[in-house]
């Protein structure tokens, strides 16, 4: 009895579009039966299979080598029953035309000849098969696209384009799964045994890794690709890749390997007027250059899918992915889509704002400009901006309104543009930007929504400000110090939402006489940002979840110091200790400083502890800072819920497994939190107890940090430069060595955290 392949191309198409990417175990009766499999039988090529837990190795009989995910015979393995559908649909199409042009036959069928249904209802009479199934083989024959077919039926590789359209799949990228699945459909042993376990494999209508790009029209995707790259300095690999075709004309082909995409661009030293892109009258080339080592390129707009020409997007998959590991290409509900397929190798920050405290030269911007190029580019998501000694209004930092000439305008700075551009990294990638009641207040605000995958496309934007304390910071950052408390991070599950009060207030940016101009100004021109516009000028922009602000910071006679509003909403480091100078590292480092990203909690919650091996139930870090406060308690230095809350997310984010880890944690919470708020002369810090204050806490922590206090703990900061090292860095117990130096700083009268 035949299936019906229209309906099990449709329920597949349907059911693997929900499918999300995860990582895969197999296993090991499976890995044993597949290898006999494939030294037996040779099947596709195949001769060796290696295996590791998420991934494969496949070796074939030409020595080559094919690397997949394990996530792939998954696949395969769901599509087999379509696939041995097709196969038996064939076979009757073999059986009754046997000894015939078979080509010529399937070829006659397609274009919907009736010329054998004689034949065919003969054979279908003799061997008693049902009137269901002769009208299901007709549709076999004669309606290709209902079943996802590609080549004729009378080909052996026939079934490679309808599995591949089934699976929702990119020829040549995954042609694999098609292999593999054919595999599957032919052993039935192999099928029996399969077996597998996924990994935080969901279900239902959300991202792949986190949509990066998405588009239905096959040119406008390749450029909107071209362009990420070169936005986020990514473009290099390809610029690379580039072969000078014909100087004369500018023609350039793109090569890896055994790809080859020719007159991929054209070239010139100029921009091209319009009549220089068309050729027989028609435009050839997108009219939009990028402009790369001093030269225009055009990218040409001759783009097509599955017809193997020179510009064919599925022989672009290939070679973008040996490219460029990290991302994938796939075909949804008819839309091209880039998702991210990385993992992140980030450490969250708990704050998004921080000091850096140290003296000059010892590499503060430097550091901030590393930080950019470990994520993403220092044109795109780098900005620095020297402060200016005579700050005083949150205006010098986010622009004011001019009334000169009896023109009314908002006059922009770098700084706002810089938080528009990460606002337009968020609009642009697959999260919604949109409006939501609060269920609590009844108050309708704009938020983001999106899942944990999608945030892994989501750059951190890095904000410098040079010379931080040049001004005084309380008042020309009075804006951000408020609002910077009002971050909201939802999430439930693998969901999350957004929110954050104005920066820039909705009745500045609403404003009839320039809110035209302001929109042009911060870059949100363009159709694609149209709602997002309405929403600003509704609600205001706030800050966005991807802007991390450094301050660079210098304590001298021409500065200015911190009040403990600023220190409560930051994370504070003694650069020289958490980063220190080492000489003998100057021509060749070997410890570089580990990259650092945005937070995505605001609130730690207990459920957030689970995965905080050394701390499950937040008891450990109760009890650290209940000990520390007690010290504090009644003295201008107390602790309050906001730095107890700014403790649990630390401890979240850096997840320890062991004791020792785990006082590593503490030791940096002190150091940027708890140490910098403490200053002032021997009255000020005097203890309850005996002694000051600072050998109050001494005593303590040499109690909650026995493990460390006056040993050596983890680095979570910094780590050894070579990757291959596995070993971690370590480094002395910082707030140690800083209360010994305040302490010894205050029998000359006065003492304080900064450098």
């Amino acid at each position: 009895m035949l299936i019906n392949l229209s309906e099990k191309f449709e329920y597949l198409n349907k059911v693997m579009q929900s499918v999300s990417f995860s990582d895969v175990r197999l296993s090991q009766e499976f890995n044993f039966a597949y290898e006999n499999f494939i030294k037996t039988n040779k099947a596709g090529g195949y001769t060796a299979v290696e295996w590791a837990e998420y991934s494969t190795k496949i070796t074939t009989s030409t020595d080559k080598s094919i690397y997949l995910s394990n996530f792939w015979f998954y696949i395969a393995y769901e599509l087999s029953e379509f696939l041995e559908g097709l196969n038996n649909h064939q076979k009757l199409f073999s059986n009754i035309f046997t000894g015939e042009n078979l080509q010529e036959i399937a070829k006659a069928l397609r274009g919907g000849s009736r010329d054998f249904d004689k034949q065919i209802e003969s054979y279908f009479y003799a061997q008693n098969l049902s009137q269901d199934d002769l009208e299901l083989f007709r549709n076999f024959t004669s309606n290709y696209p209902s079943w996802g077919g590609g080549k004729t039926i009378d080909r052996e590789d026939f079934f490679i384009s309808p599995i591949l359209k089934a699976g929702n799949l990119l020829a040549e990228t995954q042609v694999a799964i098609a292999e593999i699945a054919k595999q599957f459909s032919e052993s039935e042993s192999l099928k029996s045994v399969f077996a597998c376990e996924k990994v935080a494999t969901y279900t239902g209508n959300k991202s792949e890794g986190g949509n990066i790009l998405s588009e239905s029209s096959r040119s406008e995707f390749v450029f909107k690709l071209l362009s990420l790259l070169v936005k986020r300095g990514h473009h290099g690999k390809i610029f690379s890749s580039l072969v000078d075709k014909n100087n004369e004309h500018g023609s350039y082909n793109l090569e890896d390997g055994v790809y080859r995409l020719t007159s991929f661009f054209k070239a010139s030293k100029v921009k091209l007027e319009t009549e220089d892109l068309k050729t027989g009258g028609k435009l050839r080339f997108f009219e939009s250059p990028f402009f790369v080592n001093d030269l225009y390129y055009y990218l040409s707009n001759q783009w097509t899918d599955g017809t193997e020409s020179r510009l064919d997007i599925q022989s672009l998959m290939p070679l973008f992915n040996n490219l460029y590991n990290d991302y994938q290409i796939l075909l949804k509900e008819g839309r091209y889509i880039l998702i991210f397929n990385g993992t992140s190798s980030f450490t969250a920050l708990s704050k998004p704002f921080l000091l850096l405290a140290g003296i000059s030269g010892t590499g503060k911007t430097r550091f901030v400009r590393e930080q950019v190029k470990a994520s993403g580019s220092l044109s795109e998501t780098y900005c620095l901006t020297s402060v200016r000694p005579d700050w005083h209004e949150p205006s010098d930092l986010l622009g004011y309104v001019s009334r000169l000439n009896k023109k009314v305008e908002y006059v922009s700075t770098d700084v706002i543009e810089f938080i528009a551009k990460s606002w337009r990294a968020i609009i642009d990638s697959d999260l919604v930007v949109k409006e939501q009641t609060d269920e609590k207040t009844g108050d309708i605000k704009l938020v983001v929504q999106g899942d944990s995958g999608s945030l892994n496309a989501i750059l951190p934007y890095w904000l410098c400000l040079d010379e931080m304390n040049l001004a005084p910071v309380e008042q020309y950052f009075a804006d951000y110090l408020s609002v910077i408390e009002t971050r909201e991070w939802q999430w439930t599950e693998d969901d999350f939402t957004y929110a954050c009060d104005a920066l820039l207030s909705a009745t500045t940016i609403s404003h009839p006489d320039y809110t035209d101009s302001l929109r042009k100004q911060l870059g949100f021109e363009g159709d694609n940002y149209d709602n997002a516009w309405l929403l600003f000028k509704k609600y205001g922009i706030g800050i966005p979840f991807n802007l991390i602000v450094a301050g660079t910071v210098n304590m001298d006679e021409t500065t200015h110091g911190f009040s403990r509003k600023v220190i409560d909403r930051a994370l504070s480091f003694d650069f020289g200790e958490f980063f220190p100078n080492d000489i003998d590292d100057f021509f060749e480092s070997k410890k570089i400083a580990k990259p650092l990203s945005y937070p995505v909690y605001s609130h730690a919650k207990l459920e957030l502890f689970k995965a905080v091996e050394a701390d499950s139930d937040a008891k450990k870090s109760t009890l650290f800072f209940k000990a520390v406060n007690e010290v504090l308690k009644g003295t201008a230095f107390e602790l309050a819920f906001r730095a107890f809350n700014e403790l649990c997310l630390s401890v979240i984010s850096f997840a320890p497994k062991t004791d020792h880890e785990l006082q590593a944690v503490f030791d940096d919470f002190l150091m940027c939190k708890v140490l910098p708020r403490i200053e002032g002369d021997e009255d000020k810090l005097a203890s309850r107890n005996e002694g000051n204050l600072l050998e109050q806490l001494a005593l303590v922590l040499e109690s909650e940090l026995k493990d460390i206090w006056q040993n050596q703990r983890p680095d979570l900061y910094r780590a050894f430069n070579d990757s291959a090292d596995e070993k971690v860095l370590e480094t002395g117990c910082r707030s140690y060595k800083k209360i010994e130096t305040m302490t010894a700083q205050l029998t000359s009268g006065f003492t304080s955290f900064w450098p």
